[in-house]
């Protein structure tokens, strides 16, 4: 039953409003014709709504309203005049009444617009009742629930929190029903909830959005990172009449993706640097490629790196990078541009003994960096301007030599972010400083022979093999820099996985299968850079080829290998040319595995390995029935690491075409692709003679 209350000094008026309200299905009307009568009747009845006029005996129907809201809440209120005041219906706003009606002279439609907004009154409360009656019968579902769950109202007062949220959060929360869901919500993300809440609507009822969580008695020091998914209940209008949100906490899942996702940062930054070291030139300035990656790694300081010489016993300050600020420091209180100034040792040969150590080294002070050359005011001078904080140096050797070093400076409060990974980088740039400075003695040995001494044609060629000898080694420490965080990240989550495992829920066991997935990855990777490097420098030996007993010798070795693929393999006349067998037996390896690999999908994969003529030149060429590609993306295939095609579903490193260009094109060839979606894949190459 909906019971109403009306209050109006003219009895006539509560008695016609009596006998039409009887007509009214579900609805019970009391009458009151004072505001004191009004108090009473509340006082002892249940009341659902109230309908007032405004000009009453003793005061009016706004002193009504306000004992309305202090005693009733927001029960729905009508304030009925008899002439339109738009002062008391501004007063009234104040105070949120449901409806302002202005009296009509025909009382018949002015009831039936009072019982329009009675039903729509009626409506809500069964409605909330509704919601009510639901909650309760699925409160005990919601209290077991491994999931946050909470609800509130459109004035974010919670209503309701399950026992993980209240767990979460350090203990039961202190009276549900006086907190608001934003007092457990960071400062810094409640104006992104306030929006999301305000954004939702009958069209849009759900949001998804983290949040982090903490307990309001214990601040914001211990935070919880919570994915939240809010969903608002409506009744008639545009506001919420309820809104829940269920939540999981994925503190730990995000921590475990961010050091992962550190790692493979970390090897990438290695793998890039690395080939860089590869492919750098002799014009090429490595010393200020190492200081600039260095400080790309160490932002806001200063990075100097220094090439020592063991005969003159001296460091030379080959490259210097940093802030701004920090290096006009330097130049105006030394007076000089430090770039290229000489340090002796002689005096200082602890020094050189320090840069030997493995890992950094810590220096006490600007003043011990420069060898006391410079006077100890000017260096406290600058620590002080520049606000410098630690001050580290790290040698760079390699099998007993000591090339150089680099010195940093930190701002005060700052700290090396990834020391494992500087060190790491160290090592690349010790061994490629061997190959640059083994590099420097072949170009010495090359300026005699151009002198016209004889003697140094045998010593050139000396150094240049060394150099090569030098470029393998080179090669093996990459790898093997490359290699060694792996076989921790590895190892580690291999030991995880087998001697932890009970202690780990299946979400933690889980990523630790990705962390091991991703090391094989990135193992392939580094192993697919070493093939396409030695794939670039080894020396081409021509001889005599069968292409046709080669390709059917790899189809064979191949096609082996694929359990369970049904294969049709075509072979037609190949004719023979003069190249190196290695590398064209790895052409065609990894253009018919690329082939078996991408018809899979058929139900008989047809291989066709061929050749044309073109304008007297063969063409040699393999095509299968696979999956194809678009041709738009073609000039991608032949580029380091580029997939058109999940990895997830198809194996492989995207490096394989690159290999072939790069051999081919070494051969003085060329190489080209025709393909499309859905239509198979041919690869066509020549052999330069």
């Amino acid at each position: 039953m909906f019971n109403v209350l009306v209050v109006d000094g003219d009895h006539q008026f509560l008695s016609l409003f009596r006998q039409n309200a009887d007509t009214w299905p579900g609805v019970k009307v009391d009458t009151a014709s004072t505001i004191r009568e009004a108090e009473d009747v509340l006082k002892d009845a249940r009341c659902d709504m109230v309908v007032s006029e405004y000009a009453l005996a003793e005061n009016n129907g706004i002193d009504l309203l306000r004992y309305v809201r202090s005693r009733l809440g927001d029960t729905p209120f009508i304030l009925l005049t008899g002439s339109s005041d738009g002062e008391i219906a501004a007063e009234a706003s104040r105070f949120g009444i449901s409806a302002y009606f202005i009296k009509k002279a025909d009382l018949m439609p002015f009831f039936s617009e009072i019982y329009g907004k009675v039903r729509q009154e009626m409506g809500k409360k069964e409605f909330v009742e509704n919601l009510r009656e639901r909650e309760s019968r699925c409160r005990t579902i919601l209290e077991s629930q491994p999931g946050l769950i909470c609800r509130f109202g459109p004035d974010l007062i919670l209503t309701f929190v399950n026992r993980a949220f209240t767990q979460l959060v350090g203990g039961t929360p202190e009276s549900p029903g006086k907190m608001c869901i934003t007092d457990y919500i960071h400062p810094e993300d409640r104006d992104t909830f306030n929006d999301a809440i305000r954004a939702l609507s009958p069209d849009n009822q759900s949001v998804m959005l983290d949040l982090r969580i903490h307990a309001p008695n214990q601040g914001t020091n211990k935070t919880h990172l919570v994915a939240w998914t809010f969903t608002a209940a409506f009744g008639d209008g545009q506001i919420p009449v309820l809104i829940q949100g269920t939540g999981m906490d994925v503190s730990m899942e995000r921590e475990h993706a961010e050091e992962q996702a550190r790692q493979l940062e970390n090897l990438a930054f290695l793998s890039r640097t690395a080939m860089e070291f590869v492919d750098m030139d002799d014009s090429d300035d490595i010393f200020r490629f190492i200081a600039e990656n260095l400080y790309s790694l160490l932002p806001h300081s200063a990075v100097a790196v220094s090439v020592h010489d063991p005969v003159a016993r001296t460091f030379t300050v080959r490259s210097v990078v940093g802030d701004e600020d920090i290096l006009s420091a330097l130049k105006e209180n030394f007076k000089m541009d430090i770039e290229g100034m000489v340090l002796s040792t002689d005096t200082h040969s602890f020094v050189q003994v320090g840069l030997f150590q493995k890992g950094l080294t810590e220096a006490p002070s600007l003043y011990h960096v420069f060898m006391h050359i410079f006077p100890e005011e000017a260096c406290k001078r600058i620590e002080e301007v520049c606000s410098f904080g630690k001050i580290y140096t790290l040698g760079f050797s390699s099998q007993g030599e000591l090339f150089g070093h680099v010195t940093f400076v930190l701002r005060k409060g700052d700290t090396i972010p990834n020391p494992g990974l500087i060190e790491a980088f160290a090592n690349q740039a010790s061994v490629a400083l061997l190959r640059w400075k083994a590099r420097k003695v072949a170009e010495d040995e090359i300026a005699k022979v151009h002198a016209g001494l004889e003697q140094a044609v045998a010593e050139r060629t000396a150094a240049l093999r060394a150099a090569n000898e030098n470029l393998e080694s080179f090669s093996y420490s990459v790898s093997h820099d490359l290699r060694a965080p792996l076989r921790y990240i590895d190892g580690f989550s291999g030991i995880l996985e087998t001697e932890h495992a009970k202690d780990l829920s299946p979400e933690g066991r889980r990523l630790v299968e990705k962390i091991r997935q991703n090391t094989v990855q990135m193992a392939a990777l580094i192993e697919a850079l070493l093939e396409f490097s030695r794939a670039g420098r080894k020396a081409i030996q021509r001889e005599r080829i069968d292409m046709r007993a080669l390709a059917r010798d790899v189809l064979g070795e191949l096609a082996a290998s694929r359990h369970g693929q049904q294969v049709e393999t075509v072979i037609g006349d190949l004719p023979a040319c003069m190249a190196d067998p290695l590398l064209i037996r790895q052409v065609m390896q990894n253009l018919l595995s690329n082939a078996l690999k991408f018809s899979r999908c058929r139900d008989i994969s047809r291989i066709e390995v061929g050749s044309y003529d073109d304008e007297g030149q063969p063409v040699y060429f393999v095509r299968d029935n696979g999956i194809g590609v678009d041709m738009k993306y073609a000039d991608r295939l032949f580029k380091v690491f580029e997939r058109l095609h999940d990895g997830g579903e198809y194996e492989g490193t995207g490096i394989g075409l690159a290999i072939v260009e790069s051999i081919i094109k070494r051969h003085g060839g060329r190489v080209w692709i025709e393909s499309g979606i859905d239509k198979g894949f041919s690869c066509h190459f020549t052999i330069g003679g």
